[in-house]
């Protein structure tokens, strides 16, 4: 086997995981054989472990105890390099070819694939687009994001993309994981004739951590959405005909240490599962989200003084202000003039805003009317979710009780020959917008700002974040 195209660091059977060299050499193609395990069982698939974004191989080595768990249980083991910010099509394409390689390497065994977040994807588009389900028996997820992430909507929002980008995070990756394309992927792909030909199981996690912890922003903001790991929600880690094996308290990065996970997938990495419990996860994932969120940004070119509502009758409110720089001199005032310090700054360990300093304020029972942050010039970001009833009378089709008026701004992104989103317009509409303001084919990423009267006569804002899929047809997918 050329070296050209593999990197195989052979490792003692008694070897511990930093044994692998220390990390990956980060090389798009490379990838890596653990040790043999003493004695190796003809019943035990190799597994092949697959990063997700912005990541590498050695994320299931060092700082991981993963590798170790599986070669302690005497799992033959593989990891690859995969482009860490490039989307399902480029990665499962190089997918493809590097699963027939190391496929051949064990013996032509039929492998165990574990993806963790887009790893998952990744894997799914290698195996069902380009013909590597021959290779592969079963497929194993990690709060991979099947239908998308709403942070990716938020991170490609005109509201945020300006700092997504000035981090680093806007590129073919994170514009791929919005939901709306998720969207069309999912019907080019669940319709596929090779989709049926591997069996997929799914891990979700419901953990975010506490206040002020580098996930709990994110958790804050997709609570919006149902349960979460900080990262993806536990409706969009199920992927269509898949089987659910637990979906439980594990945050983004838990979900796929070995500690935390090995033992719960391990019955799925055997030709033999049927005896094992688990549930279907066929069924449809798209929910109505309660909208309890104010999001706004700028690129504060001078001082920071943005303000928002809180209505009356707010039980609370958390705060998350993003920014590109720590700003330790932040201050929230409320519409009394009492002023407020940070209370705890946190370097966000995400996958869309990764690098983000973020300044979270946690206010109980505030006082109604206009609250404001102040600052030095910054580019920024910041995400206020408020305990109200709004939020699900809101949900209620337009309940007529509140008076409400909508402004809606969108993003389109078109899709090219090869499947690539590219930024193709922007528009915008007073009030809310209808399945009929968009014929053209593409994504969509909507930012609707809502103002108005609760039923109590008082002033409420809310944001609604969501993208679309528009086919050839004109048909509308969420």
């Amino acid at each position: 086997m050329s070296l050209l195209f593999v990197l195989l660091l052979m490792v003692p059977a008694a070897a511990r995981a930093g044994d692998l060299g220390g990390g990956s050499s980060g090389v798009p193609g490379t990838w890596y054989s653990g040790a043999d395990p003493a004695y190796i069982d003809p019943g035990k698939s190799p597994i092949v472990f697959i990063h997700g974004y912005n990541s590498s191989a050695s994320v299931w080595w060092e700082g991981n105890d993963m590798y170790e768990t599986a070669l302690a249980n005497g799992y033959q083991t593989a990891f690859i390099d995969l482009y860490p910010e490039r989307d399902m099509w480029d990665n499962g394409a190089m997918l493809a070819g590097k699963l027939k390689v190391i496929y051949e390497y064990f013996g032509n065994k039929k492998l165990v694939v574990v993806g963790h977040s887009k790893g998952g994807v990744d894997t799914q588009t290698a195996l069902v687009h380009y013909g590597a389900h021959q290779y592969v028996s079963n497929v194993i997820t990690l709060s991979s994001p099947h239908h998308g992430t709403q942070l990716s909507d938020l991170a490609h929002s005109s509201s945020a993309w300006w700092l997504a980008a000035l981090l680093g995070n806007n590129n073919d990756a994170t514009r791929s994981l919005q939901t709306g394309n998720m969207s069309y992927f999912r019907s080019i792909t669940d319709s596929h004739a090779n989709a049926k030909l591997n069996r997929y199981y799914t891990l979700g996690g419901t953990k975010w951590g506490s206040f002020g912890s580098a996930l709990y922003w994110g958790g804050l903001y997709l609570s919006s959405y149902g349960a979460n790991d900080g990262v993806v929600t536990v409706a969009n880690s199920r992927v269509p005909g898949g089987t659910i094996v637990r979906e439980a308290s594990w945050n983004h990065t838990m979900i796929r240490e070995g500690s935390y996970t090995f033992s719960v997938f391990k019955p799925y990495t055997m030709a033999a599962q049927q005896s094992v419990a688990a549930i279907s996860s066929s069924f449809a994932t798209v929910t109505e989200p309660e909208t309890n969120q104010i999001v706004r940004g700028g690129k504060g070119e001078k001082a920071i003084k943005d303000s928002f509502v809180v209505e009356d009758g707010a039980d609370g409110f958390k705060l998350a202000f993003l920014s590109d720089r720590q700003l330790p001199s932040l201050k929230l005032k409320g519409p009394d003039g009492k002023e407020y310090d940070v209370q705890k700054t946190e370097q966000d360990t995400g996958e869309f805003f990764k690098g983000a300093w973020v300044h979270q304020f946690e206010i109980g029972q505030p006082q109604a009317g206009k609250w404001t942050v102040t600052g030095p010039a910054a580019a920024y970001l910041y995400i206020v979710g408020i305990d109200s009833p709004i939020g699900a009378e809101l949900k209620k089709e337009k309940n007529k009780n509140l008076k409400a008026s909508y402004k809606t701004k969108w993003v389109k992104f078109s899709l090219d020959s090869h499947k690539k989103l590219k930024e193709a317009g922007k528009g915008s509409k007073a009030g809310l917008v209808s399945d009929g303001d968009f014929t053209d084919a593409g994504v969509y990423n909507l930012t609707t700002e809502v103002s108005g009267l609760g039923v109590n006569g008082k002033p409420f804002e809310r944001t609604i974040i969501e993208s679309i899929y528009v086919d050839e047809t004109g048909k509308i997918h969420r």
